[in-house]
């Protein structure tokens, strides 16, 4: 006897009426009698007794019917139990560009939250884009949020900003300058192992930027308050310095015969990681939340 015909039995002495139980399983009556036979064939025993338009259970059908329930008693909770665990095994694992991310997280992690929450949410700051794309590309994020250029087949990409590099430094220096352009001043330079770092020293060779005087760091808010107390100049994209350069603190040096260098942040991800639909909606809510912020 296969779980089909004794899911129809099932039913048959559920409602003790074939015609309900075919209404139900939404097959033909004729199909639950069919099945019925085969069962009791198949079984050497009548499980239903007719008495008019009545339906009884025989005490084998008794038997088996207490049997069936048991079984798919079971079989419900073994569903009910692997939909629980999958829903609660869901994670979301998002890794970003350390810089990216620290401008840019609590602005939409909130609402990730809010979207989806039965989503396990993990976050993680990764300094270079090659670590985020190969995390990608096996599996091991979900989501990436780089500055790099890598691409390979099946890793889809979306441009969430486009940040131009700049010469910059605060409005006292900036005015210093003006009346002697010749001034010394020493370089505050970002420097790290992250694509973002790697972009600043490309503009910085490309401009022929040879500053004697330099002052190193690894933090970017270092860089910024160092800026803000007149300690030097310091190249940098522009949106890390977005509402600084907006209230007039800290000002853009200009750069008309400079070569130009921007760094394009993409959001990546596999287009068949069994998270596909989640992913899309994850990408389009950063989407929104970027285009909100600029």
């Amino acid at each position: 006897m296969d779980m089909i015909n004794l899911k129809t039995f099932h039913y048959c002495a559920t409602y003790l009426s074939f015609s309900k139980a075919a209404q139900y399983l939404n097959i033909s009556q004729p199909a639950v009698t069919n099945q019925i036979k085969k069962i009791e064939q198949n079984l050497d025993h009548e499980l239903f007794i007719r008495a008019g338009r009545k339906l009884f259970l025989t005490d084998t059908g008794e038997i088996l019917f207490a049997c069936s329930t048991n079984i798919f008693d079971l079989l419900d909770q073994a569903l009910h139990e692997m939909d629980t665990r999958s829903k609660e095994n869901l994670r979301l694992r998002i890794a970003g560009d350390l810089n990216y991310l620290s401008m840019h997280l609590s602005n939409f992690i909130p609402k990730l939250y809010e979207t989806f929450p039965q989503v396990q949410i993990e976050v993680s700051a990764v300094e270079h884009s090659k670590k985020i794309f190969d995390g990608v590309r096996d599996y091991k994020y979900d989501i990436g949020i780089m500055s790099g250029n890598y691409s390979t087949f099946g890793i889809r990409q979306r441009l969430l900003s486009e940040d131009k590099v700049s010469l910059v430094t605060s409005k006292k220096i900036a005015q210093a300058l003006k009346e002697n352009p010749e001034l010394d001043l020493p370089l505050l330079e970002y420097h790290s192992k992250s694509s973002y770092s790697s972009f600043l020293m490309d503009f910085m060779i490309q401009n022929k930027l040879i500053q004697k005087k330099r002052i190193t760091f690894n933090n970017l808010e270092l860089v910024r308050k160092a800026l803000l107390n007149n300690a030097g100049i310091a190249i940098l994209s522009e949106d890390v310095l977005k509402k600084d350069i907006l209230s007039g603190k800290i000002q853009v040096l200009s750069t008309k015969n400079f070569k130009e260098v921007k760094i394009k942040t993409r959001l990546i991800f596999r287009t068949d990681n069994p998270m596909h639909h989640q992913i899309e909606r994850c990408s389009d809510l950063i989407m929104k939340e970027i285009d909100h912020i600029r």
